[in-house]
């Protein structure tokens, strides 16, 4: 898919969610500039019903770069410890993996066999720490501490268990698996901060023209983040750099719903 036809198909689904929030049908997608006469300006082109007006949409990608494959990698371990981690006496807890030297991506670097050899590395780790930890709400080990666990230590900083109060209110895989969460901590507020700079700026002036919408979209699982935090440094940013001088509005589509929404208004 070209930047056009993904400009075009989130364009469209900027239509839909924004006839769902008016519960009407009020506007209407009627094409990419690009492929109609006279129009000067990138972006897509909308209708909006109720005052007849053409409304121009400027489009501004959002990819977290590398954390997009990073995290489908992360719900890849975390599907697979679960399993196997099953009946070994931690379902009533939450099992945090933290990744060590983000730098280096240590999790796109996994074969399968690495995989095999992390997961058994793992189950073991937990099966010799399980009468250490028995009884207690919480648990934190530096995994520099234990180099007998190479596998595991090679690719996590630190494991941490969080008894859980309400464990039969969790959801699971199975009955009889163990919730585990996999993530990287301190490095995804700023990474989101940058990118959703760039993306807003790189808009801001752009040769000259005033655009009625920009139209901020995501790509990849950005449920790594919490989207009200997202918005909230969008209209930082906003401010910050005047951009309701070159945008009437700017708006947010998620990649995926949360809480049964994809789009947000940010000014």
């Amino acid at each position: 898919m070209n930047q056009k036809e993904e400009e075009e198909l989130k364009c469209r689904d900027f239509v839909v969610e924004m006839n769902r929030l008016a519960s009407h049908e009020r506007y209407r997608y009627i094409g990419h500039v690009s492929e109609l006469e006279g129009k000067e300006f990138p972006g897509c082109l909308i209708m909006d019903r109720r005052t007849s007006k053409e409304l121009h949409i400027e489009c501004a990608r959002y990819s977290a770069d590398w954390m997009t494959v990073e995290r489908a990698n992360m719900q890849l371990l975390e599907r697979r410890f679960a399993y196997d981690l099953r009946n070994i006496g931690y379902e009533n807890y939450l099992i945090f993996l933290q990744t060590r030297n983000w730098h280096s991506h240590p999790l796109q670097k996994l074969n399968r066999s690495g995989v095999e050899e992390l997961a058994r590395s793992i189950k073991q780790f937990l099966v010799d720490h399980n009468p250490k930890t028995a009884g207690q709400s919480s648990a934190q080990f530096n995994l520099d501490d234990f180099p007998r666990y190479a596998p595991l230590a090679r690719v996590f900083q630190f494991l941490s268990l969080t008894k859980l109060e309400n464990p039969q209110m969790e959801s699971r895989l199975d009955d009889g698996s163990s919730i585990v969460q996999v993530g990287v901590i301190g490095y995804e507020a700023g990474e989101m901060a940058r990118r959703l700079e760039q993306t807003i700026t790189s808009k801001l002036g752009v040769r000259g023209h005033v655009a009625d919408i920009l139209l901020i979209y995501s790509e990849g699982p950005l449920f790594l983040y919490d989207v009200a935090e997202a918005i909230t440094r969008l209209k930082e940013i906003a401010e910050a750099h005047h951009a309701q001088q070159s945008f009437g509005e700017i708006w947010f589509l998620t990649h995926y719903e949360t809480a049964d929404q994809k789009l947000y208004r940010v000014v």
